[in-house]
């Protein structure tokens, strides 16, 4: 995957449309799995597990990084990611310059695709009883804090290895454990379920291998 001399590969698409397909399928039925309450028992098992007093040391370091999360966050973050790829040292012939500029448009659309259904999963998915810390008119199904963040660092941490800018045993593992930290906090708080953390990570690996599909199509 690392190199310095990037082509195009039409099977890595279809690798990744299948990966995308199979991800959203599995997003699809854990939500009429929330809708019909059959995640009840484990997520009630993971709750009192992670419970935390209010003024827990590792509950307010959860609440301060939470904000990180939230689309007005990773959004901009899209955007230096993609200023950033579209600006580092390497070839500067037309083919190169094309490739980064996909790879960058990649990142866009990730985080613009994510910032859009947020909102469209809240009007359409059945929500389960939010937990004891989230307001209880507001949907938690899935958590945006694991949707979007993932779809952006998974679909970042691709592009950078396949540009040859940076080792995929590096970019990946920082992909994984972002959206879990910024997810994770989200159940210290008592704000989400473990399904809606596992919800939203389905759909940022849905979104991001669809966007990284069409990359690698074109690129």
């Amino acid at each position: 995957m690392y190199s310095s001399q990037p082509a195009p590969d039409r099977r890595r698409a279809l690798a990744l449309a299948a990966v995308s397909v199979a991800a959203g399928a599995g997003f699809v039925r854990l939500a009429a799995a929330v809708a019909r309450r059959e995640t009840v028992q484990a997520d009630e098992a993971v709750h009192e597990a992670t419970a935390l007093p209010d003024e827990h040391p590792v509950r307010e370091a959860a609440a301060a990084i939470a904000p990180a999360g939230k689309k007005k966050t990773y959004v901009p973050a899209a955007l230096c990611a993609s200023a950033c790829i579209l600006a580092a040292p390497g070839r500067r012939e037309p083919g190169a310059l094309r490739s980064r500029a996909t790879g960058a448009a990649a990142l866009i659309a990730a985080a613009a695709a994510a910032r859009g259904l947020n909102p469209a999963f809240d009007r359409w998915l059945p929500q389960p009883p939010p937990p004891p810390g989230h307001p209880p008119d507001r949907p938690v199904f899935p958590s945006g804090h694991a949707f979007g963040p993932g779809a952006l660092s998974l679909a970042t941490a691709y592009v950078l290895a396949r540009e040859g800018l940076a080792r995929p045993a590096v970019t990946f593992p920082v992909a994984m454990t972002v959206p879990l930290l910024m997810s994770g906090a989200r159940v210290l708080e008592e704000k989400h379920w473990a399904s809606d953390v596992l919800g939203g990570y389905l759909g940022g690996i849905a979104l991001a291998a669809g966007c990284l599909a069409g990359y690698e199509a074109v690129r």
